[in-house]
């Protein structure tokens, strides 16, 4: 399969998501990297016919974007002198209600074929 997780081409003399999450706060990235990482969670597999590279792709940039995440929250929790820390990251997507119905969604969606 052609297709990379990070290619080249978004990397320049500074890299896409650098200059991006440069320009939000730290809501919006994290907001951000969270529709990424459910983007390529629902989609899994709807590319390249469904199959087994297919969503392991989709899920590796996943995985790309939860490593981003993971990385930014950290930063946030270490740079005492950030002034937007957000105290209620939690309550972005609480509910659980809508974390049933993605599952339900994810689970119904899934277009693997063995």
């Amino acid at each position: 399969m052609a297709e990379e997780i990070n290619p080249q081409h978004y990397k320049k003399d500074i890299e896409t998501i650098d200059a991006i999450t440069s320009q939000l706060s730290p809501m919006e990235n994290i907001g951000g990297l969270r529709w990424q990482i459910l983007k390529y969670v629902m989609r899994m597999g709807d590319k390249h016919g469904g199959t087994i590279d297919a969503c392991l792709m989709d899920i590796g940039k996943a995985e790309w974007y939860i490593n981003r995440l993971i990385k930014y929250l950290n930063d946030l929790k270490k740079d005492k002198s950030f002034i937007d820390t957000p105290s209620n990251v939690a309550e972005l997507f609480k509910e659980k209600k809508w974390k049933m119905e993605m599952a339900q969604y994810i689970f119904l969606r899934s277009s693997i074929k063995f």
